[in-house]
């Protein structure tokens, strides 16, 4: 298995990395992106400089099995403003690929028309004007869309994509070592 995130300077950084140490941890490949071609810096709301990155122009949706979207509003609102982001967004629901999407990320799914009379959660108030059923719950599946509520649910987030991209039993396993259950 192997998963796109998509950075935006401006992401939510717990948003971006616990989901990623999630799906590491499960042995899925991850692969990051940024938006942005100026360097291979990308700086999150709180100011954390991570480098690595590579550029969002050259992907092909074929070779991945998911896209994440981590929140942040100005990162959001940079994810907004890029049309690759668009393109690719909807290639991978297009294809039956998980499209994922956490706090203020499902403003980017509304705005290409993948909630449309589909339930979903986001941070609330950012699913003013969104086409869609805004659940309010932690972590919402429907078809192949999975959204998130806000920073503290992206350990569920993860786990769930985790589940849904390999097993109940891949997740369960690291749920129990992240807690703290597994024993060593």
């Amino acid at each position: 298995m192997k998963v796109l995130i998509i950075y935006a300077d401006g992401f939510e950084d717990v948003e971006a990395i616990a989901t990623r140490d999630v799906l590491v941890r499960a042995g899925i490949s991850v692969y990051d992106a940024k938006i942005a071609e100026d360097n291979e810096i990308v700086v999150s709301s709180h100011k954390m400089s991570l480098t690595g990155f590579k550029s969002l122009k050259n992907i092909n949706v074929d070779e991945f099995d998911a896209v994440i979207l981590p929140g942040g509003s100005r990162g959001v609102n940079n994810l907004l403003q890029c049309d690759d982001v668009d393109r690719l967004v909807k290639d991978f629901y297009l294809k039956h690929k998980l499209v994922c999407a956490i706090c203020a990320a499902p403003m980017v799914l509304g705005k290409n028309g993948l909630l449309h009379n589909r339930s979903y959660t986001c941070y609330p108030g950012c699913n003013e004007g969104l086409d869609g059923i805004y659940t309010g719950e932690e972590v919402v599946v429907t078809d192949n869309i999975v959204t998130a509520r806000s920073m503290l649910y992206s350990i569920p987030f993860g786990l769930k994509i985790t589940e849904l991209l390999l097993d109940k039993e891949t997740s369960d396993r690291v749920y129990s070592q992240i807690a703290g259950l597994a024993k060593k």
